[in-house]
């Protein structure tokens, strides 16, 4: 009876809010100002098949903003993306990687 309750809970995890399972998008802060999409693609594509790179820009000045995201083709490839470039030091900046968070468009 325990052991039916254990996988029930478990089951349910993916749907909890906050609990999600790790997304194919990460997230790259604290990159250079002058990091390029090219170089961005080339710097994370060694971990998996990348579908797409953004880089944020100013809206007024087209310069980016120092912070991007990149999208694999599969979760694993995120994950690893992750564990190997968190905490890396990329044209002399300490940058930081996680998995992207949903966007809510409804507000």
């Amino acid at each position: 009876m325990m052991t039916m309750r254990v996988r029930g809970l478990l089951g349910l995890a993916s749907r909890v809010p906050g609990t999600k399972a790790f997304s194919t998008e990460i997230f790259v802060s604290r990159l250079s100002f002058y990091t390029t999409e090219e170089e961005f693609k080339n710097t994370f594509s060694p971990f998996g098949a990348v579908e797409e790179v953004r880089l944020v820009r100013d809206n007024q000045t087209g310069r980016p903003k120092g912070f991007g995201f990149v999208k694999y083709s599969s979760q694993m490839a995120a994950e690893k993306a992750v564990k190997a470039m968190d905490g890396r030091i990329i044209r002399g900046r300490l940058i930081f990687v996680e998995a992207a968070k949903e966007r809510d468009d409804t507000g």
